[in-house]
């Protein structure tokens, strides 16, 4: 028995949707989950943070009509509810890193549209607090992320966004709490106003307060456009 087949025997592949053993003929979903595969958010949605609306004949959500967000555009690619949510879930918080390579090469087949159009020079994830990463043992954006990066030969620099604060989980947190939570969260080093087109990845948009705070600080050393992407995200209203 070779190496491979030793490891998958001690350690076997699970579906990235339910968690269940593959078998050899599957990749990263079980041919179940495979049928359920959700679609690709649609029009009509939001033409700044991408949120899914409820009427042809919006053009922004209720956030970004009341308040112009710091990015310039932003686009989330499947709504934020399964088999996806799990998905994410396990990525972040049951150590299946594995799931991140599958839902990043997600990220690279639905998002090259957007990708092509905005045309990034750089690629930031977001950056978790140091104290996280130690004990999750990776950075799920940054998993994401450097699936983009292999995909489309787009540069992905982890050393000049960072996270210096370690805040309270947003979803226990308030929209007004979430904004000042994020306020005083994050780094950027001056050297990233050399580029003038970046894409900043995370795994989730809800009320983009975590994509706002970095980018208000980007474009303040220099950057001039911020597009957000992101696997999953809220509903519009």
């Amino acid at each position: 028995m070779n190496s491979k087949k030793i490891l998958d025997w001690l350690y076997p592949r699970r579906c990235a949707f339910c968690d269940e053993v593959l078998d050899g003929t599957e990749k990263y979903l079980c041919h179940s989950c495979q049928r359920s595969m959700p679609k690709p958010i649609g029009e009509p949605n939001c033409k700044k943070c991408g949120k899914p609306l409820l009427h042809k004949e919006q053009e922004y959500c209720y956030d970004c009509s009341r308040q112009e967000p710091a990015f310039t555009r932003a686009k989330g690619l499947f709504l934020y509810e399964d088999p996806l949510k799990e998905s994410l879930m396990g990525l972040k918080f049951r150590e299946r890193k594995e799931y991140g390579v599958f839902l990043g090469r997600l990220m690279v087949l639905y998002g090259a549209e957007f990708i092509r159009q905005v045309h990034p020079q750089v690629i930031f994830p977001v950056p978790i607090h140091r104290k996280k990463k130690s004990v999750r043992g990776y950075n799920q954006a940054e998993v994401l992320a450097r699936e983009i990066s292999r995909g489309f030969s787009i540069p992905l620099r982890t050393d000049l966004v960072l996270r210096k604060k370690s805040t309270k989980a947003q979803k226990e947190l308030s929209r007004k709490e979430r904004k000042k939570n994020m306020e005083q969260a994050f780094v950027v080093k001056k050297e990233a106003g050399v580029y003038r087109d970046v894409l900043l990845v995370d795994d989730i948009y809800t009320t983009g307060s975590t994509a706002n705070a970095i980018a208000g600080k980007l474009r303040a050393v220099g950057v001039k456009n911020v597009y957000v992407l992101t696997i999953c995200i809220g509903k519009g209203i």
